[in-house]
């Protein structure tokens, strides 16, 4: 009859007699999650929906009171009532309305979107018909993967910009992937016909007789149906022309009966349309910008290949036509070299793990087949990413790093088992069901508890839920991975790998168990120095805790940077292209600047904004010396020494700004006024602006809340339509035929149609002086033109406040950017400054941007980290049902927390959100290891040893696995730690919190919980 228990002994015999198929089912679910690997979308942050939906009115050049009233209140009013909505943030210009809706976090987005849909139809009744809508749901996907231009140094910009649209966006639509090719300020041709004034004076003609004229040229009408002999025609009016040269034959009916040729009047030319936004890119005389938007779920990476090769196959025809399109801006670039570094980084931490296993184990085989189990779990766990719809990002990969030393853990902890079972004398495959027996059921309820920390992340909102429940699917789809790898491939590697006969020759690790056995044993008679120093660690981390910076995410280098210009408010949209110009030679003369686009009256973030403001996207070298940061400051300086009449300036990196986008965070730190007069909240925050700028660690201080162009406004006199016969519609359509002019007539060459603007003439003196003392309005009564004076009144607003609404109320933000990580420090002035600021006592304030993230997911990590705790101490009771057992590990857990405060202390990191998931993966493999420890002490409950040596005797059985686990996991976050490649930043925090830790962990699993656990059983004796 066999020594050994034969219960449970039959599965692993069916094992070892299966191994091949299960070899097989194994590699075969490897190559599986190999090749699901390539369709797996890759991005730098998750490619999720956030509960974000922006809503952009643009109405031409409407003022803004018209804007608020007419657009904006009837828009947010109607939209603020949907289903869900938690917030909804509103900003109104000169023609433009942005409205940002924020919904409830647990909304399904999709739902979200219809609901929003369904009630723009039905505001589309209640503001003016010719307002153009765009709804745009917040996700990666609504920012270009790549920014390319179109240019030459022949062709106009209109010219291009119908090349662009009518020939090349069909093309470049038809490849996979590709959503939208987004034309970022174009310029079109149209005709213009010169109504001459004077002539129209002498004729005493009506513009609108003369419009209402051309738009009867431009019908197209459906009339009737004849059938003759079995066919059927279409009847219709058709009056539209393919030659805009033909209208001016067009008769004119006088108000005396006669009539008159169009030509006698006016003057035909082709120019190109009043544009509102300017783009431009570096190397070109004209060009437009455009950008590569990508379908929601493909790979970016992918796209940008495929465009790029259509390019290469289209550029020797454009060559020939004096056109090049050039690629400005690539995302993918930064993407590819923040997974190939997080890559590498796992690499080279497996690498360093194995060498630390080997260290210990002594044996190239097992050391060798712990690196080969790196890949195979990985590539299943893709199986998992793939079904739960998770790409590969900064995040996802970042859960595959930090579970690196915890897959290698598994096999380890069994291996190490097996082995010392085999030293025991018994044969090679006893040795490895009875080393397998005994440590995989204590293993997987140790995998469960580790599994269970994670579970109240569930609880945590926001940005920061969506990026960590993607980190922690992937550490948790690994740890299960890892575990079933445990129970059916390492039985079947250390049958294979072990020799058939124990090796007699003394192992380096024995003889230091048998020291470390011995240290404890003399140290037992301390036992009580373990309550001071458990209590000082307590002490170090409130301690630490409390002075560690902190600050929202770590910052990286992108190697791209976003300059925000602002110029005076009212400067016209040609002056702003010269001073664009003029920062633009600054640009290019920083040596590290690849090449640079250019948008004014648009941004990247947003589609329409004033003249007076835009953007440059600067591309810095590859191969550079200086910093993004460094860059930014240099940029900083010049600009500012250059360029004094700046409003505002602002300079970050690309994804910080797209971060800040999807977020609705205004900057990192965003100081809000609210208050009921518009006026008086910029007149504040220009005030507060000032006080802002000298704090300490203060970068800038931007009023995002800006002033619009001054306006001139006419206000007819009551009586002008009693005495003249002149109403609002009337001034209207003739004052804007001289400033402005109207479309209406196009003419239709093929599918391309080209607009036709009505303008009258005028002197080239003053604009403003004309109105006022020579522009003539045609009276209907009178049947002549009198001068504007007669009819209307005209006064000026120099300064016209833009308007932002915070759930309707009016608000006024100030975007503040800070130097270093020291976040929290900087708000701690800033509220110093408020409280001493004396605004009046109508205004009140809050702090918002990433700083308000921070709060609330610093707050909600705290609450996950005390559920996983109070989780895993009900585990612990379940299992052991020993409450002495579950506090120990409590406390070791908790004890734990020191060595991260003190890793983040010595490094000089702040403590940020990745920290905080550092804490979580910690106490992860530290509950694994103080399971295993106090099963074993448990396991020896019948044996006539004294409590204390078996206390001793468990730990020394677990002192080799603790190590090499411990040292394992640590040491594989080297890389990530030490921030090796770009990218790797984002998760630096959490690599240093990881080690530091581990590290500290050793010093308490193997020295004071042991001692603080027999000073327990000294003061209350454990009952037999």
């Amino acid at each position: 009859m066999s020594k050994y228990n034969t219960k449970g002994r039959g599965f692993f015999l069916y094992i070892l007699k299966n191994k091949l198929a299960i070899l097989l089912i194994i590699f075969l679910l490897a190559g599986v999650g190999y090749r699901l690997s390539y369709s797996i979308p890759k991005g730098v942050f998750p490619n999720l929906f956030f509960p974000r939906i922006e809503v952009s009115i643009d109405n031409g050049y409407t003022p803004i009171q018209q804007m608020l009233f007419s657009v904006t209140k009837p828009s947010e009013e109607a939209l603020k009532t949907i289903q869900d909505v938690e917030k909804i943030v509103s900003s109104t210009s000169i023609g433009s309305t942005d409205i940002s809706i924020y919904f409830n976090w647990n909304i399904d987005p999709y739902l979200a979107y219809q609901l929003v849909q369904a009630r723009v139809a039905d505001i589309k009744n209640r503001i003016p018909s010719n307002a153009k809508i765009t709804i745009r749901q917040a996700t990666p996907s609504i920012y270009p993967v790549a920014i390319y231009a179109i240019g030459s140094n022949s062709i106009s910009r209109a010219k291009l910009s119908e090349k662009l649209y009518y020939e090349l966006k069909p093309v470049f639509l038809s490849i996979p992937g590709i959503y939208d090719i987004e034309m970022k300020a174009p310029e079109w041709s149209e005709y213009k016909l010169l109504l001459d004034t004077k002539k129209m004076h002498g004729y005493n003609l009506d513009v609108q007789t003369v419009i209402d004229q051309l738009k009867a040229q431009n019908i197209i009408e459906f009339l009737g149906l004849i059938e003759d002999y079995h066919r059927q025609y279409v009847l219709s009016l058709y009056q539209k022309s393919d030659d805009a040269s033909k209208l001016l034959n067009l008769d004119i009916a006088l108000p005396n009966g006669h009539a008159i040729k169009l030509s006698d009047i006016s003057l035909l030319v082709e120019r190109t349309a009043p544009i509102k936004a300017f783009s431009a890119a570096t190397g070109f005389k004209n060009s437009v910008v455009f950008n590569l938007l990508r379908q929601q779920n493909a790979n970016a990476i992918d796209v940008v290949n495929a465009f790029n090769a259509k390019l290469k196959e289209l550029a020797p025809k454009l060559k020939k036509e004096g056109i090049e399109i050039r690629s400005t801006y690539d995302g993918t670039d930064f993407i590819k070299e923040a997974i190939h570094s997080v890559r590498d980084a796992i690499i080279l931490g497996g690498i360093i793990a194995v060498l630390i296993v080997f260290f210990f184990l002594r044996k190239v085989t097992l050391s060798l087949v712990s690196l080969l189990i790196i890949p195979i779990t990985f590539l299943i766990t893709m199986i998992g990413m793939k079904l739960a719809g998770i790409d590969f990002n900064i995040f996802s990969l970042g859960g595959m790093a930090a579970a690196l030393g915890s897959l290698i853990d598994h096999m380890i902890i069994v291996i190490e088992n097996i082995e010392r079972h085999f030293k025991q004398g018994v044969s090679k495959k006893d040795a490895v069901i009875e080393g397998s027996k005994e440590i995989l059921p204590i293993m997987t309820v140790a995998t469960l508890l580790a599994i269970l920390i994670f579970l109240p992340l569930l609880l945590v909102s926001g940005i920061v839920g969506l990026f960590f429940k993607q980190l922690a699917f992937v550490l948790v789809v690994i740890y299960i991975i890892s575990q079933l790898i445990a129970v059916f491939l390492t039985p079947i590697i250390a049958f294979i790998a072990l020799p058939d006969k124990k090796d007699e020759k003394t192992n380096i690790m024995d003889a230091m168990v048998l020291k470390y056995k011995a240290f404890l044993n003399r140290s037992v008679r301390y036992a009580w120095i373990s309550i001071p120093i458990i209590l000082s660690g307590f002490g170090l981390s409130f301690y630490l805790y409390k002075t560690t910076p902190s600050t929202f995410l770590p910052k990286w280098d992108e190697g791209n940077i976003v300059v925000d210009i602002v110029l005076p408010p009212g400067t016209s949209l040609t002056q702003s292209q010269k001073e664009f110009t003029a920062i633009s030679n600054i640009i290019e003369n920083i040596p590290e600047v690849d090449q640079w686009t250019m948008r004014i009256g648009t941004s990247l973030g947003q589609i329409s904004t004033q003249p007076n403001e835009g953007d440059f996207l600067v591309t810095l070298k590859k191969n550079r010396e200086r910093s993004s940061f460094e860059i930014i400051e240099d940029l900083r300086k010049q600009i500012e020494a250059e360029v004094p009449n700046l409003e505002e300036l602002g300079l970050s990196q690309v994804l910080e700004d797209r971060l800040g986008d999807i977020m609705g965070a205004d900057a990192p730190i965003a100081v809000m006024l609210f208050s009921s007069d518009p006026n008086e909240l910029m007149q504040q925050g220009y005030q507060l602006k000032e006080l802002l700028k000298p704090l300490k660690g203060v970068e800038e201080v931007n009023v995002l809340t800006s002033y619009a162009s001054p306006s001139v406004n006419i206000h007819l006199k009551p009586d002008a339509k009693a005495i003249y016969g002149i109403d609002e519609k009337s001034v209207a359509t003739q004052i804007r035929s001289l400033y402005y002019g109207k479309s209406v007539a196009s003419v239709a060459q093929g599918e391309k149609l080209i607009n036709i603007r009505v303008l009258m003439s005028r002197t080239d003196r003053d604009p403003i002086d004309y109105l006022q003392k020579e522009l003539f309005i045609y009276s209907p009564l009178l049947k002549k033109s009198i001068p504007l004076f007669k009819v209307a009144d005209i006064s000026y607003q120099n300064r016209v406040a833009e308007v932002t609404h915070f759930n309707l109320s009016p608000v006024c933000i100030l975007g503040i950017r800070f130097m270093g990580d020291n976040m929290s420090g900087i708000v701690h002035s800033i509220q110093q400054v408020l409280a001493q600021a004396n605004l009046p006592s109508n205004i009140t304030t809050d702090i918002s941007g990433f700083y308000k993230e921070q709060q609330k997911s610093f707050k909600e990590m705290t609450y996950v980290i005390i559920f996983a705790i109070l989780i895993i101490f009900t585990g612990l009771l379940l299992h052991f049902s020993d409450i002495r057992i579950a506090f120990n590990i409590l406390i070791a857990m908790l004890l734990t927390l020191s060595g991260i405060f003190l890793a983040l202390k010595l490094t000089g990191k702040p403590l940020d959100i990745t920290a905080f998931m550092g804490m979580l993966i910690v106490l992860s493999i530290v509950i694994n290891n103080n399971v295993l420890i106090y099963d074993f002490y448990k396991m020896h409950t019948d044996s006539n040893e004294n409590e204390i040596k078996r206390v001793i005797n468990a730990i020394g059985v677990r002192v080799r696995p603790i190590l090499m686990t411990m040292l394992s996991n640590a040491f594989a976050m080297l890389p990530i730690a030490l921030a090796i490649g770009s990218g790797t930043e984002v998760i630096q925090s959490l690599a240093i919190a990881i080690m530091g830790g581990l590290f500290f962990a050793i010093f308490v699993n193997l020295y004071v919980m042991p001692l603080f656990f027999i000073f327990s059983i000294k003061i209350l004796p454990i009952k037999s």
